[in-house]
């Protein structure tokens, strides 16, 4: 049987995205043919030409040709759609910079309709294929396991909990004084692929495994170890890089995928531009209500921690009188909030429209500039103040390693109802160890329920 792995069923696969390409290029043709005069399919070729690579190239770089048998249904249909996007986005780039005048929009539209069904179609069915072969013994790897403590069961518990992964142990070597002598049998005997190591913390110092990592080095065997960090360090993601020519493990406490962080810039660009429309057209009003309210200036700025530590200049519409700053520091005593933030319900330094603005969140408007220049993202954690940071602790620093956000997962809950700071700190952990284009996309569709209910959640 042809290996999912081997190079020709990688070309083969490549070889059918093609075809299903073609074939929803001349579906769209005829669908937008059938209403009206499009011209000859020639004039359109163009968009075989540079749509066929650019999506075969967005496969390979998302993984969908290397056939790992640990990717669910549900995150192949999730990197073959943001595939697609990338693709179009980056073919309709290159069809603008060719000046193609004459091309049909709608034909494009359809085009890219139809290929994301096949091509979804395709990879879905090709996963549950493979899944249903390997889980039938078919194209099966061969392990031998090493290790000791609770992190070699999860691994065996893992295998056991997914045939469909196609993995046979075969040997499962506790450490022990024959272990290496053991090993150095089941290589010599039996048909090995892999050998998997897996320690907990405190079992690897009860084993030598040098000697084990060599036997299966000289043997020839993929080796496959589980690293044990994870028992101490809140780590999503590992990435394996070189320092000069030295092999080394990158380990980033954030999830920091390429790809999807292009995707959540140009949500950020486009959200940002739309959001400055809104801002233009509401500005004359919210500017007069805020001037007949109170004196001082429209706007308000304040110097915020974003990005690593980076400063930078957050904009809001002023919602307090322009004292404010100078009167904190008489309430610092009546803050109704634990730990390094500052907070009061019922703020008296807050004007009649600025209550409003708060409530409706529309005084966080001028934000969508700072999205644009890149300070600050749609989605994130909200920005501290430099004296709040001061405060931190060793912890609490995790939450400005991201760009903060106009919302988030602190935004989109009970404000009100959260007063310690580590609650709010845990959620920005949460979001930002779960960090997604899609759970952007379900922060920001919340952010609109609490937009149009906001007397249930109060102000950031």
């Amino acid at each position: 049987m042809l290996k999912e792995h081997s190079t020709a069923a990688k070309a083969g696969i490549a070889a059918l995205d093609a075809i299903l390409l073609c074939g929803a290029f001349w579906g769209a043709y005829l669908w937008r043919s059938g209403q009206g005069d499009t011209g000859p399919p020639s004039l359109y070729l163009s968009l075989l030409y540079i749509s066929i690579p650019v999506t075969l190239y967005a496969f390979h770089r998302r993984g969908l040709y290397a056939g790992s048998p640990f990717d669910t249904a549900r995150k192949t249909a999730w990197n073959t759609l943001l595939s697609l996007v990338v693709a179009g986005v980056a073919s309709s780039a290159v069809l603008y910079l060719l000046r193609a005048s004459y091309f049909s929009r709608l034909l494009f539209g359809y085009y890219f309709v139809l290929a994301s069904g096949l091509l979804l179609a395709e990879k879905i069915a090709l996963k549950a294929f493979q899944d249903y072969l390997r889980s039938r013994g078919h194209n099966v790897r061969h392990v031998v396991a090493i290790g000791a403590g609770k992190k070699l069961q999860r691994l065996l518990d893992l295998l056991a909990r997914h045939p469909q992964w196609g993995f046979r142990v075969l040997k499962v070597c506790s450490c022990g004084p024959g272990t290496l002598a053991e090993l150095r049998e089941v290589l010599e005997k039996e048909i090995v692929d892999e050998v998997y190591v897996a320690f907990s913390r405190n079992g690897i110092e009860k084993c030598d495994i040098g000697p084990l990592l060599g036997l299966a080095e000289r043997f020839g065997k993929v080796i496959k170890v589980a690293i044990n960090l994870d028992e101490e360090l809140d780590i999503s993601r590992v990435d394996f890089c070189h320092l000069g020519d030295m092999p080394a493990l990158a380990f980033y406490s954030k999830t920091l995928d390429p790809d999807q962080l292009l995707v959540k810039r140009i949500m950020d660009i486009a959200g940002a531009l739309a959001g400055l429309g809104i801002t233009a057209i509401l500005l004359p009003f919210i500017a007069l209500a805020i001037k007949l309210d109170s004196a001082g200036p429209v706007l308000f700025g304040q110097i915020r921690v974003g990005l690593n530590g980076r400063r930078f200049r957050l904009y809001k519409f002023r919602s307090m009188y322009a004292d404010a700053e100078a009167k904190k520091k008489d309430l610092l005593v009546r803050n109704e909030r634990l730990g390094p933030i500052f907070k009061l319900d019922d703020d008296p330094r807050v004007t009649r429209v600025g209550r409003f603005l708060r409530r409706t969140s529309l005084d966080e408007l001028p934000q969508f500039w700072n999205v644009l220049k890149g300070e600050m993202s749609l989605v994130g954690t909200r920005p501290p103040t430099p004296d709040e940071v001061e405060m931190y602790q060793a912890w609490h620093y995790r939450r400005i390693s991201i760009r903060p956000g106009i919302t988030g997962l602190w935004q989109i809950s009970r404000k009100k109802e959260i007063r310690d700071f580590d609650q709010i700190v845990a959620l920005d952990l949460q979001y930002i160890s779960q960090w997604s284009v899609g759970l952007d996309l379900r922060i920001l569709l919340k952010t609109l329920v609490v937009f149009w209910q906001p007397w249930k959640y109060g102000s950031a």
